[in-house]
C-alpha cells in the first residue's frame, strides 16, 4: 500500500516538472545547448564592442594629429616671422660694421703711413664711426616655447630641428661676444678716445685740436685702440654671416 502512494507521488512529481517546463533537458544538457544557440550573438556583440573601441580609437588619434598638424603650421608660420625679422636685423648689422671695419682701417692708415694727410674731423668722424656697436638680438621667443612647452615633436624635419639648434647656438655665442665686446668699448678704447678726441655730432667744425695731429695717430696707444676695434668687429662680422647663412637655410626649409 505504501510503495504504491509513494510511486504515485513520484509519478505526479514529474509530471507537475514537465507540465511547467515542456520539452526542457536536465540542467546538464541546458548550458551546452543555450552555447550552441547563442554563441553567433555573442560573437556579434563581441565584434560590436571591439568595432566599436576601434572607431573611438581611430577618431581619438584623428583628432590629436589634426590638432597636431594645425599648431605645427602656427609654430612654421611664427618660426618664419621671427627669422625675417632676424634677417632684417642682421642686414642693418653687417652693413654698419662693414662700414666700421672700413672706417678702421681708414684710421689705422692714418696710424701707419699717412698721417701727414689726415685731418683732424676726419679722425674725429672716423673715431665715432668706430665706436659704433651695432648689436643683434634673435627673435626666440617661438624657439623658446617649442622646447619648455614639450612640443618640439611638432616639427617633424630633423634637418629643420637641427638647423634651429645651430642658428640659435650661434646667436647665443654672438650675444656673448657682443657684451664682451662692449666691456672692452667702455674701459679701454672709448675711455681712451674720449681723452684726445671729441665726439659731438652737432656738427660743429672747430674742434680744439691737438698741437701735433700726426704724433698722436703714430702713437702705437692709438694704433692699439682702433685695431682692437677691428678685430672685435670683424670677429663678431664672421659670426653675424654665420648666423645669416643658418638662418636663409632655415628659410628654405621651412617653405618646403
Amino acid at each position: 500500500m505504501e510503495e504504491s502512494i509513494q510511486e504515485n507521488a513520484s509519478s505526479e512529481t514529474e509530471d507537475k516538472i514537465q507540465s511547467v517546463q515542456p520539452g526542457v533537458p536536465s540542467k546538464k544538457h541546458s548550458v551546452g545547448g543555450l552555447i550552441r544557440d547563442m554563441w553567433p550573438a555573442y560573437l556579434i556583440e563581441i565584434f560590436v564592442i571591439i568595432l566599436g573601441i576601434s572607431i573611438t580609437l581611430a577618431l581619438e588619434q584623428w583628432r590629436d594629429a589634426s590638432r597636431e598638424e594645425s599648431l605645427e603650421k602656427i609654430y612654421i608660420n611664427n618660426l618664419q616671422a621671427d627669422l625675417n625679422n632676424d634677417l632684417n636685423n642682421l642686414h642693418i648689422v653687417l652693413s654698419r660694421t662693414q662700414r666700421l671695419m672700413e672706417r678702421g682701417n681708414e684710421l689705422l692708415g692714418f696710424s701707419r703711413a699717412d698721417a701727414v694727410n689726415a685731418t683732424y674731423n676726419q679722425v674725429c668722424e672716423d673715431i665715432r664711426s668706430i665706436l659704433d656697436r651695432p648689436r643683434f638680438i634673435s627673435n626666440d621667443a617661438t624657439f623658446s616655447d617649442l622646447k619648455s612647452s614639450g612640443n618640439l615633436h611638432l616639427l617633424k624635419n630633423i634637418q629643420l630641428k637641427n638647423l634651429l639648434f645651430a642658428y640659435y647656438g650661434q646667436s647665443q655665442v654672438i650675444r656673448e661676444v657682443q657684451d664682451a665686446e662692449l666691456q672692452a668699448t667702455i674701459v679701454l678704447a672709448g675711455s681712451y678716445f674720449l681723452k684726445h678726441f671729441s665726439l659731438d655730432t652737432s656738427g660743429r667744425k672747430d674742434f680744439p685740436q691737438p698741437e701735433n695731429l700726426s704724433v698722436l695717430l703714430q702713437n702705437v696707444e692709438f694704433e692699439n685702440n682702433v685695431l682692437l676695434r677691428v678685430s672685435n668687429r670683424k670677429e663678431l662680422f664672421m659670426d653675424y654671416k654665420k648666423a645669416d647663412s643658418l638662418a636663409l637655410r632655415i628659410g628654405e626649409v621651412l617653405v618646403k
